[in-house]
């Protein structure tokens, strides 16, 4: 049975002749869903099962015709191809209302300024610089449907002028900043949208827990900062700077540190595979909060929270020249300034993605005793099967995330799914 359905794997993973080829079959296509619905552990009743077949059939119509296009990057299927467009929405979330637009002067080449004004000369930014050849990128994480990506934005900055600052890489608690940052705000709720800028000003009062100790839930809850300590042991955080909209602006300062970007998804985005990714389709509103952590004089290179399933390995490749879709225009980064004592803990594991190297595996998850295989005869030989193993044999394989408990995981379970109480792995909105 487990062979079966390892040969059945690969239509999922299929190139574009396979896509424009099964749009021709209703018997390819259907059977291209049941491989889907199996790889992403999905069982819906009849009338459902027929509605998410008709959404699925759009997708795979959709990510056939982009890649026919040949525009220098691929599309591929992914856990958005059987949601509608409002469901996807659950996977972004930003709220400009907090945005600062930068002083127009700042950036110009010559000159930049920090958040107070105080002008300074900046150095030359070099031809290319990569945070994660740095050693200063921690491994993809994983928002789920919470929409959060601005505390992940914001984070992944923190965590690059941290590694800077300090020499350690310390990976930060999103939850904490989902829990804390708006805590003041009556009613808010952070997984409805927020602003990477606030966290930077959060973290001004000095406390930011590990992700380790403070660890993510997927859900707004009460501030539980009091019961953890601060892992900004070595480095704090004195502001934070808007970055001006243009394109040198935001390479010199993508080159002193990691940036917490947003910009609008589109279904473009949705479906990206792997490739120097271009959109110039936008219409709508800002939607989303990533990270950019490096550049050559082709591509920005973005860090995004939808797991690493998604994409290429969890990045994105943003060809250099565009703003595509807003990337350029509402960039920031905290100011920070050394601190007098060591941090003498270990430091977290950096990301393993090498951009030149399309074969390099996803980041591996942290082993974890609630994790299970979903196969229930699963051996070390299906391990060599990288995807498989991952989702079938994920205890037998050392394919397992860390988690509090088995009932809101979003580790071993495909990215864009929770393990409900029955123990399955769902979309949220099914459990």
């Amino acid at each position: 049975m487990l062979v079966g359905l390892l040969l059945c794997l690969t239509a999922y993973v299929a190139g574009e002749e396979y896509y424009a080829g099964v749009l021709k079959s209703p018997k390819a296509m259907l059977t291209l869903f049941n491989n889907f619905k199996a790889e992403e552990h999905q069982s819906f009743p009849s009338a459902e099962n027929r509605f998410r077949f008709r959404v699925f059939r759009k997708t795979v119509k959709f990510i056939a015709s982009e890649n026919a296009q040949h525009n220098g990057y691929e599309s591929g299927l992914n856990f958005f191809a059987d949601l509608t467009d409002e469901e996807r929405q659950q996977y972004l979330g930003v709220n400009m209302s907090s945005f600062i637009p930068p002083p127009s002067s700042d950036y110009d080449g010559r000159i930049m300024s920090d958040y107070d004004g105080r002008i300074m000369a900046p150095a030359a930014a070099p031809s290319k610089k990569s945070w994660v050849e740095a050693g200063a990128v921690t491994r993809v994480k994983n928002q789920g449907s919470c929409g959060s990506c601005w505390t992940f934005g914001a984070s992944a900055s923190l965590e690059t002028f941290y590694k800077s600052t300090s020499g350690v890489l310390r990976a930060f608690s999103e939850q904490e900043l989902l829990d804390c940052t708006y805590e003041s705000t009556s009613g808010k709720d952070g997984c409805k949208g927020g602003w990477p800028s606030n966290c930077f000003d959060y973290a001004k009062a000095g406390h930011l827990a590990s992700e380790k100790d403070y660890g993510y839930r997927a859900k707004d809850n009460k501030c539980r900062n009091s019961n953890y300590k601060t892992a900004l042991i070595a480095m704090k955080v004195t502001g934070f700077v808007s970055v001006p909209t243009n394109e040198p602006a935001f390479i010199q300062a993508l080159s002193g540190g990691a940036l917490a970007v947003a910009f609008q998804v589109t279904n473009k985005f949705s479906m990206y595979k792997k490739g120097i990714f271009k959109d110039m389709t936008c219409k709508g509103r800002i939607n989303h909060a990533v990270t950019a952590v490096a550049y050559t004089p082709v591509y920005i290179l973005v860090k995004n929270s939808w797991g690493g399933k998604w994409g290429d390995r969890g990045f994105v490749k943003f060809t250099r020249g565009y703003d595509n879709c807003g990337l350029l225009t509402y960039a920031s980064h905290p100011t920070v300034a050394a601190t007098s004592t060591k941090d003498t803990n270990s430091a977290d594991i950096a990301t393993n993605y090498d951009a030149d190297d399309e074969n390099t595996p996803t980041d591996a998850p942290d082993p974890n005793p609630n994790c299970f295989d979903q196969a229930g005869d699963c051996t070390k030989a299906y391990c060599q099967w990288e995807d498989f193993s991952k989702r079938m044999c994920a205890k037998t394989c050392n394919h397992c995330h860390n988690e509090e408990d088995g009932t809101e995981d979003s580790g071993d379970c495909p990215p864009g799914t929770v393990r409900c109480k029955d123990g399955q792995c769902k979309h949220v909105h099914m459990c």
